[in-house]
């Protein structure tokens, strides 16, 4: 019991004495500077935790708030992944008691944005997001940064980024469609393509602002194969809105339903489907590729042709009639249920029984 008692009470002394090294400056004086050596020059863990502890330090006497953050600023450019992400997360913290560093300190998180480390550029990326989306004047500087972004080498980022901007662009779609429309015509198909995913869900809530990017898109549609079944998308999309707006693009659709690519075939089809159930004289001419499409063994895009067929014969029932029969056969021959379903849908939309 005794020696118990005695290791309890050695506890107590340890933790006084600490409590007491806290309280008297010195001491802590010597644990900062402690601290900032090991920041430069400790192990990945130990440099982490020493930024850490200099964070509560800044935070426990004044003095050491400048030089800490001072510090914090010099280094972070060259340090490993975790300790670089804790230094963000402290000028973060730091920047409360420091409101007049606010500058220094988002210039020096902003430059991390090259940071060697995917998971900090991806962190940056959020950081810059959040506080672009609560003052208007940082927030076209912000955008154009971003839009950079999606040509990051690290899958990871690019997708952040695409998930951030697309918080900004429903937030402030004045601001961000000018810059949307620069990043569809960038050289980096990797801008081009996470752009054209952002707009076309910005097309589904907002069409109408949409359809000014229409040539942008179309020019995205006819440049590559990479880029086509998105651009496909999207500008089925547009086509909802204003089918005069990607007329050009039918011939381009046309072709991809003869496609190599199932995907690139099924999105064509999606496409001058929602173009022709607002306007079918604008792609009439696919409507023979369409039923040329559905005679064949490829199953796996019919449902989006019978589709397509269904919306154009809604709009102007005389070109898909004399496909009709085709339609009804595929009521009963579909190769699923979903076909089946889908052509009796569109028997009734193009005036069939």
């Amino acid at each position: 019991v005794n020696v118990g008692l005695r290791d309890r009470f050695q506890n107590l002394k340890d933790s006084v004495g600490q409590w007491a090294d806290s309280a008297g400056g010195g001491n802590l004086d010597g644990r900062i500077e402690k601290n900032l050596a090991e920041m430069e020059s400790g192990s990945e863990i130990e440099r982490t935790a020493a930024v850490k502890a200099l964070v509560i330090q800044a935070q426990t006497d004044d003095k050491w708030s400048e030089p800490i953050i001072n510090s914090f600023i010099r280094v972070l450019p060259k340090q490993l992944a975790s300790p670089q992400e804790a230094i963000i997360d402290g000028l973060l913290e730091l920047r409360k008691i420091k409101p007049s560093r606010d500058e220094d300190i988002f210039g020096a998180i902003q430059e991390t944005l090259d940071s060697p480390h995917p998971a900090v550029r991806s962190k940056v990326v959020d950081i810059w997001t959040r506080f672009s989306l609560k003052s208007d004047s940082k927030t076209s500087d912000t955008i154009a940064v971003l839009f950079e972004m999606l040509s990051d080498d690290d899958k990871d980022v690019r997708y952040q980024t695409q998930e951030s901007l697309s918080e900004i662009l429903h937030t402030v779609p004045k601001v961000a469609l000018p810059e949307l429309k620069k990043a569809i015509a960038d050289n980096d198909w990797r801008v081009v393509y996470h752009s054209i995913v952002l707009l076309t869900e910005f097309a589904k809530k907002y069409p109408e602002p949409s359809v000014v990017l229409a040539p942008e898109v179309i020019a995205a549609f006819n440049s590559g194969e990479r880029l086509k079944e998105r651009a496909a998308d999207c500008i089925g999309m547009i086509g909802l809105a204003n089918p005069d707006a990607v007329k050009t693009a039918v011939p381009g659709l046309i072709k991809g339903l003869e496609s190599k690519s199932s995907e690139l075939r099924k999105a064509s089809a999606t496409a001058i489907g929602r173009i022709g159930s607002k306007n079918a004289m604008i792609v009439y001419h696919a409507v023979p590729r369409l039923a040329k499409a559905l005679k064949n063994d490829d199953w796996y895009i019919h449902v989006e042709v019978v589709k397509a067929l269904g919306y154009i014969g809604s709009n102007k029932p005389v070109l898909v009639k004399p496909h009709l029969a085709l339609i009804k056969n595929r009521t009963t021959t579909g190769a699923d249920q979903n076909i089946c379903k889908a052509a009796e849908w569109a028997l009734k939309k193009a005036g069939g029984v």
